[in-house]
């Protein structure tokens, strides 16, 4: 599957990038903590590489459940979260100990704050919460992530991109534009069936694997390192006209 081409991060304005204010406050209501048996393969990679002084940032860190499981899992203990919702990251600092700072990893000031700091950095699940105006600006949101959080390594550093991706990508526009239609109307979910149970907030916007692969080939300074895409099984009819994966992507700041 070709991706689709991802519009230029030059017709990317700072003034384009507007805060999300539905998204937090989801994410604030929810406090969710994702399963963290995604994360295997992530500290799997990390503890390959790792050196004895190792540090990791986590961005879109959440309640901090997965920074404790990569401490647990690997060892390292210079520890950052980063995450745009206040609530979260008072609920990491309860359960983990590691800097935290409020913001979002599309802010370049935070991102020149933090550059060149880490070795590993860890965006899971992140990229699709990224949304904008429309599915061309919630790519350019994407693209521009996975450029900013490689800024955040030092050379030779590591960024571990892991996503939930799925395709036909015109059906992954459709369900873009329903749900922003619906969070319109209602901040209420709205059931399906099955695994798309959900046509109401958060608004996400999936990509395909390829599409997420674009993006980091695009990336200054990225070396491409391992790809592993984990078919994942959908309800019924579903799977004749969607297909669901799990994409973990590995790259190397030069």
């Amino acid at each position: 599957m070709t991706p689709r081409r991802t519009a230029s991060l030059d017709e990317l304005r700072p003034q384009d990038i507007v805060r999300d204010d539905d998204t937090i406050a989801y994410f604030d209501d929810h406090v969710p903590e994702y399963s963290v048996e995604r994360l295997e393969l992530a500290a799997k990679l990390i503890n390959e590489r790792k050196g004895e002084d190792s540090a990791l940032v986590d961005i879109g860190c959440g309640a901090g459940n997965t920074l404790h499981y990569l401490r647990q899992e690997t060892g390292i203990e210079r520890l950052c979260g980063i995450d745009v919702s206040a609530n979260l990251l008072e609920r990491t600092r309860e359960r983990v100990q590691a800097e935290t700072h409020l913001g979002s990893i599309l802010d370049r000031e935070l991102v020149e704050h933090l550059a060149c700091r880490f070795d590993f950095a860890v965006v899971a699940a992140v990229l699709h919460h990224l949304i904008g105006k429309s599915r061309k600006q919630s790519r350019q949101y994407a693209a521009l992530a996975v450029r900013n959080s490689l800024d955040l390594l030092r050379p030779g550093g590591h960024l571990i991109i892991m996503e939930p991706v799925f395709g036909p990508p015109l059906a992954m526009d459709t369900v873009f534009w329903v749900k922003k239609g619906l969070t319109r109307l209602t901040s209420r979910r709205v059931s399906l069936f099955g695994h798309w149970n959900n046509l109401g907030p958060p608004v996400v916007s999936y990509y395909t694997p390829e599409d997420l692969l674009a993006m980091v080939r695009a990336a200054d300074g990225a070396e491409l390192t391992d790809t592993l895409v984990e078919e994942q099984p959908l309800p019924g009819g579903v799977r004749m006209v969607l297909s669901r994966a799990d994409a973990t992507i590995l790259a190397r700041r030069a």
